[in-house]
């Protein structure tokens, strides 16, 4: 029917349905009395015709939009749009808005995935905003890096025409041949407080990358039992990403017994920092967790193209907005009281240039650029203690070498880390005489000139450390060494003067035979100038380093001398009662003339023996 006819002219969103009137346009269209359909559409035709207006054609009025034309669309029909006309749907949305809503069928009020529509160009997505699903929470985190604005400028390469890929972008295409992905590096080191609700779960990480097709892809950790207090993962995941512009990370903490999700992040790539950073988790509402976040460590590595290839991150931006991303370049040994200075450079800046800015910046180098250079250093990490330190592998840069290429090639993965250091010619050319006499002088001289020594009692918050000596280093070297390495103790900052401490040395001898009792510890204080190495390459058996104040050494001696003293006092006594019990008096002669009577010997006789007793 006719009417049949007239509502399937509205549902096109490509142009403009003649029978309808929109806002601002002129009534020529409208139905005037008197006139048939046909008659209208002869006016218009005239009207277009005529010399006083621009040359179009009768489908050119009727199928070109006005910018101020927005067209509202079910999910469905935008769906079906995505999939069956994604290019000219991006093309329409160039210079129009487009809405699109749930379907009448989510009686639950739930929501639709809007990353699909946002690739597609697809301006204004509706959404349930009483469901707090991940729809929700993703449209909460496209906002969250613009301020909460409720702007977010779209990629470029759909709306941009000096970009590269322009109108030729589909999203939902699952091959992009001669195009390089960027990879990514991700590491989850640990968690605070993930679960504030349960303290004893299991709690593992799911870590999801949502973007199109081809870029999304599902990681998770192994589950740490029963801890969700500070919970320990160290592990480090790679993926690849063509289009980075409308990428997501979504972090879930997930209780391994039941499945349930307790906490969540989700955060833009484009925002997400290099580096260790701490990511504060949400709750499922949305809402954040004070004490709650995750610890990790990201790093995104340039692309390696090969043959025709291109890397894609060029091709999907234009290259105004690429020059004008700044990054940050750390340059180690400039003249100054700092050790490092931090400059700002752009994608293109070759190591010529940065030189050339440096020395502009710098005080003290106002001779000729050709006597500086750049050099890039390794060093190189010993994952164990008895592994053997590598020398640092050190290099000179290029003058047309990019610096972000080379930043971008350091892979602290496999083991070592890379920084830029400012270098002079004389300075190199000392250098290397240095590293060739040492070398000599080590060829010579013994393997290792150094030792390590284990000091005990250094302070309650901290029970023992192990330093690193010299062997010439004497008992005040060592206590030095050991107070620095200690030096935030509360103990050490109330008594921080070296002097005011000794070392005292615990021997224990092993016993000839293995039936004797257990054997004392033989202990002694080394002198201030005493060769502490001397010292350890003496002992017979296991032995420590305490660490003492004098004036506790003091109080121990006074002690002992007060115990010697008392002892001896009563040893004394002891054997002069042992000596009275024993003697024997020779018996008395009673003269006769004796005027004492029997009573009064006898009452003088247990008077003398009761001061003996």
């Amino acid at each position: 029917s006719s009417r049949g006819k007239e509502r399937k002219s509205r549902k096109s969103i490509f142009g403009n349905n003649p029978g309808r009137l929109s806002p601002g346009e002129s009534a020529t269209l409208a139905k005037a009395s008197g006139k048939g359909p046909f008659d209208v559409m002869r006016q218009t035709w005239e009207d277009a015709c005529s010399p006083y207006n621009s040359p179009a054609s009768l489908s050119a009025i009727i199928r070109t939009p006005k910018c101020y034309h927005i067209s509202s669309l079910n999910e469905n029909a935008a769906k079906r749009l995505c999939r069956r006309y994604s290019q000219k749907l991006i093309q329409h949305t160039t210079c129009q808005l487009l809405r699109t809503y749930p379907a009448a069928t989510r009686i639950d009020s739930s929501n639709p995935h809007p990353l699909i529509f946002w690739l597609h160009g697809i301006q204004l997505v509706a959404l349930n905003y009483q469901t707090d699903d991940l729809p929700l929470q993703l449209n909460a985190a496209m906002f969250e890096a613009n301020g909460g604005c409720g702007y977010v400028l779209k990629p470029p390469v759909l709306w941009d025409k000096n970009c590269s890929m322009y109108q030729q972008f589909c999203p939902l295409e699952r091959d992009l041949d001669n195009k390089e992905p960027a990879i990514y590096s991700l590491t989850i080191v640990s968690g605070q407080n993930v679960c504030p609700s349960n303290s004893t779960g299991s709690p593992c990480i799911e870590i999801d990358v949502l973007g199109m097709p081809l870029d999304s892809c599902h990681f998770r950790t192994k589950p740490i039992h029963r801890n969700t207090l500070n919970p320990m993962w160290n592990e480090q995941f790679l993926f690849r990403v063509h289009f980075e512009d409308l990428v997501f990370l979504r972090f879930a903490v997930v209780e391994n017994n039941s499945s349930a999700v307790t906490a969540q992040r989700i955060i833009p790539l484009k925002a997400l920092k290099r580096g260790y950073r701490h990511v504060q988790l949400y709750n499922l509402h949305n809402e954040a967790l004070e004490i709650s976040s995750l610890f990790i460590n990201s790093r995104r590595m340039e692309e390696s193209p090969s043959g025709n290839s291109l890397p894609s991150s060029m091709l999907f931006s234009m290259g105004e907005r690429k020059a004008a991303v700044t990054y940050k370049v750390t340059i180690h040994g400039i003249p100054g009281p700092e050790p490092f200075t931090v400059f700002n450079v752009s994608g293109g800046t070759t190591a010529a240039q940065l030189l050339q800015q440096l020395l502009a910046t710098t005080k003290g180098t106002e001779s000729c650029a050709a006597d500086y250079f750049l050099m890039e250093e390794k060093s190189f990490i010993s994952k164990e203690k008895s592994e053997c330190r590598k020398p640092p592998f050190q290099r000179v840069i290029g003058p047309e070498e990019g610096l972000v290429q080379l930043l971008n090639s350091w892979f602290p993965e496999e083991g070592y880390v890379g920084r830029i250091i400012f270098k002079t010619r004389e300075e190199n050319l000392n250098e290397r005489n240095f590293f060739q006499e040492a070398k000599e002088d080590a060829a010579i001289g013994s393997e290792d000139d150094s030792f390590f020594v284990q000091v005990h009692d250094v302070s309650p918050e901290q029970p023992r450390t192990v330093i690193k000596a010299p062997r010439f280093s004497t008992a005040q070297d060592v206590i030095q060494q050991t107070l620095c390495k200690a030096k935030y103790s509360y103990s050490i900052l109330s008594n921080p003067n070296p002097s005011d401490y000794v070392l005292l040395e615990e021997v224990t001898k092993e016993p000839a035979n293995k039936k004797s009792s257990t054997p004392k510890p033989s202990q002694r204080i080394l002198s201030d100038q005493e060769c502490v190495f001397q010292a350890q390459s003496k002992w017979k058996g296991a032995g420590k380093f305490i660490l003492k104040l004098k004036e506790q050494v003091q109080a121990a001696r006074d002690d002992k001398r007060k115990g010697i003293s008392f002892t001896s006092e009563l040893k004394k006594l002891t054997k002069s009662s042992k000596q009275y019990r024993g003697f024997i008096s020779p018996p008395l002669q009673v003269l006769p003339d004796s005027p004492q009577s029997k009573d009064e010997r006898s009452a003088c006789s247990l008077t003398f023996s009761d001061i003996m007793e």
